[in-house]
């Protein structure tokens, strides 16, 4: 009980941190909504595929934009107070639980922007609020740990794209896979397969970083 206490507080102190300091979702609704814009005046009118891969590539980068900071932003004498008062993998995990529910806010903003500049063209909508509940935590705990691993590089920015974008590649074909389905309005005993291959490779990169993430914590 101790230990789930403490999580919880952990996550109401990042949680607060993030919103009291307020840049990264400033900055994430300006990029949403100006890539938006464009891609509708340039688009017009645009497909459903194209709305399907628009607004992913945009979810995309904007993930990397806001969970980049996730210990890239930590400054060196928060960092140490972590590392004194907190365990490792604890952390990790409170920072992932925090950047899924900061994506799970995108995308719900995404939808309705998207929504209102560039029509609804998804079929079946439960299909593709559990593609988005599945992309949220797979996207938060790639970026995370690849954020993790790049903080002690000489050029931290530079290697997080390198180092991520391997990892994303098989998250995005799944998220996209998905999409179509929900675009397409099929069934829901199509879309099980895919989901489980989502869960599942989501817990398999939860239990590389809980492996990996003591050694990089130690460093």
């Amino acid at each position: 009980m101790q230990t789930v206490r403490t999580m919880l507080l952990l996550l109401r102190h990042e949680w607060l941190r993030e919103w009291r300091q307020g840049q990264w979702l400033a900055g994430s609704l300006l990029y949403l909504a100006g890539g938006i814009f464009a891609a509708q005046l340039m688009l017009r009118p645009a497909g459903p595929l194209a709305w399907v891969a628009i607004y992913w590539l945009l979810m995309l980068f904007a993930s990397v934009y806001v969970l980049s900071r996730t210990y890239l932003g930590l400054s060196n004498g928060l960092l140490m107070y972590y590392k004194v008062s907190t365990p490792g993998v604890t952390l990790w995990m409170i920072k992932v639980l925090t950047g899924t529910l900061s994506l799970w806010v995108l995308m719900a903003l995404a939808t309705i922007l998207m929504g209102v500049w560039m029509g609804y063209p998804i079929q079946n909508t439960g299909i593709f609020i559990l593609t988005q509940l599945l992309a949220g935590p797979l996207l938060a705990t790639v970026l995370t740990l690849v954020s993790a691993m790049a903080r002690g590089a000489a050029n931290p920015a530079q290697l997080m794209p390198v180092l991520g974008f391997p990892l994303l590649v098989p998250c995005l074909l799944l998220v996209h896979r998905l999409s179509r389905m929900a675009l397409d309005g099929l069934e829901w005993s199509v879309v099980w397969p895919y989901a489980v291959a989502m869960s599942a490779l989501l817990v398999m990169i939860l239990a590389l970083g809980t492996l990996l993430f003591p050694f990089l914590w130690r460093d």
